[in-house]
Parts: C-alpha cells; sequence; structure tokens
C-alpha cells in the first residue's frame, strides 16, 4: 500500500482547503493538500459568481460589529454566531490580502468598489465580476499554493476514513480514484475541508 507522510493533511482542495493549506505552510509545516478532483479545480468558491460580503469601510462608513449585526438578522436564527463573528471580523484581511496575491477587485478611484445587496445595510459587497469572483479567487489560490514547495498537491484521491488511536489523529486511508489502489496518509494534524464528508 503506497504511503505518505507530513505534518498537515488537508482533504479537500477548493477554496478552504488551499487557504489552510497556505496557511499550515507558512507557519513551518509540511502539508499534504489531497482532493478526489483536481487540486484547486472544485468546491464552492469556484462555482461563487457573484460579491463577497466585508465591511472594508471604504466605499461608505461600515464594521465588522455592523456586519455581525446584519448577518445575524439575515440569519434568523441559523447562523453560528461565533463562526459569524470570525467571518465578520476577519473579512478585510483576507480581501486585502488577496489583492496583495494577485485577485483584482473591481476599483473606484482609489479603493476596491463594494455595492449593495440583499440582507446587508450598506455597500460592503466587492467582487471582480459579477460572473468572476469565485472563478478568480481559486485561481489566486492555485497560484499561491503553487509557489510553495512545502505544500504536496495530489489529485484524484478520494480519503475514505481518518484514522484515531487513543483520540489522537495519526493520519487518513484514501483511494486512488485512477489505479484503485489505498494510499495511507501519515500527519500529526487532519484538516477536513471538504464538503460532503461523512462518517
Amino acid at each position: 500500500m503506497p504511503h505518505l507522510s507530513t505534518d498537515v493533511l488537508i482533504v479537500g482542495a477548493g477554496g478552504a482547503g488551499m487557504y489552510a493549506a497556505i496557511t499550515a505552510a507558512q507557519n513551518g509545516a509540511s502539508v499534504l493538500l489531497v482532493d478526489k478532483g483536481q487540486v484547486g479545480r472544485g468546491g464552492a468558491t469556484i462555482m461563487a459568481q457573484m460579491t463577497v460580503a466585508v465591511a472594508l469601510g471604504e466605499q461608505e462608513p461600515d464594521s465588522a460589529a455592523l456586519h455581525l449585526e446584519d448577518t445575524l438578522t439575515a440569519g434568523r436564527g441559523l447562523c453560528n454566531e461565533e463562526l459569524a463573528a470570525l467571518v465578520c471580523e476577519d473579512g478585510p484581511k483576507r480581501i486585502l490580502e488577496m489583492e496583495q496575491w494577485g485577485t483584482r477587485w473591481a476599483r473606484e478611484q482609489d479603493h476596491i468598489k463594494q455595492e449593495m445587496a440583499p440582507g446587508h445595510s450598506v455597500k460592503r459587497c466587492c467582487y471582480v465580476d459579477f460572473l468572476n469572483t469565485g472563478p478568480a479567487v481559486a485561481a489566486t489560490l492555485r497560484r499561491k499554493v503553487s509557489e510553495i514547495s512545502e505544500i504536496r498537491r495530489v489529485s484524484n484521491l478520494a480519503v475514505i476514513d481518518v484514522l484515531v488511536r487513543d483520540g489522537r489523529v495519526l493520519g487518513a486511508v484514501a483511494l486512488n480514484l485512477i489505479d484503485g489502489d489505498l494510499v495511507t496518509l501519515q500527519a500529526k494534524v487532519v484538516v477536513l475541508a471538504a464538503g460532503g464528508l461523512t462518517k
């Protein structure tokens, strides 16, 4: 059975998985980024077309607190408040970081342009263009991942089990979708960044 070893195993290579891989590598970890399809070509990010809501406050006055208030109101009790607060607080930094990495957000004069969208009380939705925002963000993340030698990318591996002993993760077992072989993936940390994972 083929065997791979790493510090951090990330299962799912959409936007969340690629960003997790970048962050782990920047913090000194060796990373194995695996996906059942092509790394960086699947997941929800690449399917997103329109805008990203973030309280930059450059188009008009805004704040993370107001963004959170709008999010919880629009969510009508269905939001994970802790996660929503984290997204609202961290969002502006991530958008500016993506711009530094090459995402070409639509601009108006000296700032990133933002538009109004349902559920928001101010203009806070930025975009690349109205049909290409998700693919542009995914492309930026793919480029960034490809620049970091500590990230190994493996496509066509479907993780079928996470290995745990005495409450501690040891890695995972994956199915190679090309030849049907099982592959063991040894890791100190496993990040599940793929949709549709069940146990």
